[in-house]
């Protein structure tokens, strides 16, 4: 018995970082002029939001974006924006980190070093 904890607690610490993040309440978005939007803080978290799944905080300055099975990224344009913040951004589209049909936002300084940072995605 006393052999088989660590084994559960290890399996239980790696569910969890491979689960998709718990269903947050966001306020909705109701513009009518994006397929998907979201509002998100730097810690990750999912304050606003259409047609956006879920939103997971990969590592520092590194974010997951999952839209709605409905919306097609591939004839999309994707906008970032960093409010209030001289910092930068980057988004690719599917890739391995984040896998299909997710955005992945990379947020960074002026020197080039990912930083936690609060951001907007729209969808067009």
């Amino acid at each position: 018995m006393r052999r088989s904890v660590p084994v559960v607690l290890a399996a239980v610490a790696l569910t969890g970082w491979a689960a998709v993040p718990a269903a947050a309440d966001p306020t909705p978005i109701t513009s009518p002029y994006v397929q998907a939007a979201a509002d998100v803080t730097a810690g990750g978290v999912l304050k606003r939001a259409k047609n956006v799944d879920w939103v997971r905080r990969v590592n520092t300055g590194r974010y997951c974006v999952h839209i709605d099975h409905r919306v097609n990224l591939a004839f999309s344009v994707v906008q970032v924006e960093l409010p209030n913040s001289n910092r930068r951004s980057f988004t690719t589209t599917p890739n391995a980190v984040c896998g299909t049909n997710a955005v992945t936002v990379y947020t960074y300084d002026l020197n080039g070093s990912y930083v936690d940072n609060a951001f907007t995605v729209a969808v067009l």
